[in-house]
């Protein structure tokens, strides 16, 4: 075989190996799930940026990065606190001020914000915050989009309203504690089960339910009214057709308060 052909099938196998990687196993950088391989120019412009921008920024160049830098930091749990400098950034302050005329001390400040709505109703509202997720078109975004404000709500203890997208099993995503007489659980067979765990073993844990949820349903058009759940590995979603006396009467204790639109 000739040299030229030997180290063209060897790019070809190694480009192959790096898309994969990109795409189905790594899950810190969603860009490169979205743009396998071409995604990496992104951080090779990150970092020439710094050396660019000493001849071609200006001002609003240097406020936009920083700006998209604080977001970077407070997403990763980074410290991002800043200097009122717009343009330099206090790498490690060591005074925050704090927007407010009376500053209270802990001691004077209540940790119970719950709040009860009707209370001369027969059946009082009580929310475990003021705070809570206003109503948004649940039907228009993704189901990982509303999967994520409902963890968050749990997480925050605090009120989600189900939007115009009304109470989809999205909602009940963070409920792994049920009971079957009120959840409809799908779960595969031992071989499409053993097929599952490969998977976690060879790619990453969203592509492998993923690709578990499409060799059990297969054409089922309510495929992905299901979620999945990580303790039982199986997929699940509300039995509509149940008797009403079977679903909990109080919300449980792993759903956040749900508002419906």
């Amino acid at each position: 075989m000739q040299t030229w052909l030997i180290i063209v099938l060897f790019f070809t196998i190694i480009i192959f190996m790096w898309y994969i990687h990109d795409k189905y196993v790594q899950r810190k950088h969603q860009i490169l799930v979205n743009y396998p391989i071409i995604g990496r120019l992104r951080f090779v412009f990150q970092e020439f940026r710094e050396p660019f921008r000493q001849y071609f920024g200006d001002e609003k160049f240097y406020e936009s990065m920083d700006k998209l830098d604080w977001v970077y930091n407070a997403a990763r749990d980074k410290a991002n606190f800043a200097s009122f400098s717009p343009a330099q950034p206090m790498k490690k302050p060591k005074l925050m001020l704090k927007h407010t005329n009376i500053v209270l001390n802990d001691d004077e400040v209540e940790n119970d914000f719950s709040v009860t709505f009707g209370e001369q109703r027969e059946q009082p509202f009580y929310a475990n915050s003021l705070i809570g997720r206003g109503p948004m078109s649940d039907g228009s975004i993704s189901p990982e989009g509303t999967r994520a404000f409902v963890y968050g709500a749990k997480e925050g203890n605090f009120p989600i309203n189900s939007g115009e997208g009304g109470l989809t099993t999205n909602f009940f995503v963070s409920h792994s504690n049920y009971d079957t007489r009120y959840m409809k659980e799908v779960k595969g067979t031992p071989f499409e089960e053993k097929i599952f765990k490969a998977c976690k073993i060879l790619f990453n844990v969203p592509v492998a339910i993923d690709f578990y949820r499409k060799i059990i349903f297969r054409k089922d058009p309510l495929a992905d009214t299901y979620v999945f759940n990580k303790e039982k590995e199986c997929f699940y979603r509300p039995n509509w057709d149940a008797p009403l006396d079977v679903f909990p009467k109080n919300v449980p204790d792993d759903m956040p308060d749900i508002i419906l639109q």
